[in-house]
């Protein structure tokens, strides 16, 4: 298993924290193995869940969202009443985990405030180890390709110019699979747009109009035109490389290593024209979009088109 070198940095601040995941407004489901054990205790567990149409045991949420088992200093009643157990999804949160061929990678998600200030104050480049094992022809490419990409990024002066950079790399990458010419990594060259090609505005009506809105302040923000983020050079890096962590190696899947750029490049942007906290940006983005799967399906369609 592979991950940056800040994960293991990562402390939950619990009933200090600014902005709970237990206060998203989130539908978590258990697994079955805890929702039985905690049917063994005095926890009301029947009561505070129902059952999805999936067939799962989902938390009830209160009428502001919040999880029925936060208690008022921002502690989980069930952790507290069983010594610590969670249930697989809330005892995993913020890690995220996705399973290659050959190899596992896990990381942080910006969704989490405390995780998000930890990527995004990073220094220098915490995502060096990206060399990977795999028989998988595609994959080791898109390995390859990624590590060249993080290496441009953290000597690229201006974050913008490296995405500039990352959409033509894209197209020339794309360029190469669709040829089979997959050994021509070296071929393949970082060179600048005039401009990145993403339609923002026609972005943000497809997502008001298209995708699931957990949020009445995501809404507003999406409505409201936006305003430019206040962030540095070095927060705007950091997260465009949490970006190209995350989601490059999803082209394996679908071999559009060229749609999935201008993924990345859509996150970036909506992060520094959607509100003048670039952080809640980045959180409010990562709670909307990335914990939503056909959220994130809805836009790689779009922008594939």
């Amino acid at each position: 298993m592979y991950k940056p070198e800040y994960y293991s940095a990562f402390s939950c601040s619990a009933g200090s924290c600014a902005d709970s995941c237990c206060r998203a407004g989130w539908l978590i489901p258990l697994d079955p193995e805890t929702f039985d054990f905690y049917r063994t205790l005095d926890s009301g567990i029947s009561e505070n869940t129902f059952t999805d149409p999936d067939g799962d045991r989902v938390f009830k949420l209160r009428a502001d969202s919040s999880c029925p088992y936060l208690n008022d200093d921002g502690l989980c009643t069930l952790y507290i009443k069983t010594g610590g157990r969670l249930c697989e999804i809330c005892s995993k949160y913020p890690r995220f985990f996705e399973e290659y061929d050959g190899f596992t990678e896990t990381g942080l998600s910006v969704s989490c405030p405390t995780a998000a200030a930890l990527i995004l104050s990073q220094t220098e480049n915490p995502y060096t180890d990206l060399r990977r094992s795999t028989p998988d022809e595609l994959l080791d490419f898109l390995c390859r390709a990624r590590e060249r990409v993080m290496t441009m990024l953290f000597s690229e002066p201006e974050p913008e110019e490296a995405l500039r950079k990352l959409l033509y790399y894209g197209v020339e990458l794309q360029e190469l699979i669709d040829f089979g010419e997959l050994e021509l990594l070296g071929e393949a060259r970082f060179c600048s747009y005039s401009e990145p090609d993403i339609d923002l505005d026609g972005a943000k009506k497809f997502i008001l109009e298209n995708t699931e809105i957990l949020s009445k302040k995501w809404r507003e923000l999406l409505k409201s035109g936006g305003a430019k983020a206040s962030a540095g050079r070095n927060e705007r890096r950091n997260y465009l490389a949490y970006l190209v962590y995350r989601y490059f190696l999803k082209a394996v899947n679908t071999e559009d290593i060229l749609t999935e750029c201008r993924f990345i490049a859509l996150m970036y942007l909506l992060a520094e024209t959607l509100c003048e906290n670039y952080t809640e940006a980045v959180k409010l983005i990562s709670r909307e979009i990335e914990h939503d799967a056909e959220n994130v399906t809805a836009l790689i369609e779009y922008l594939a088109e």
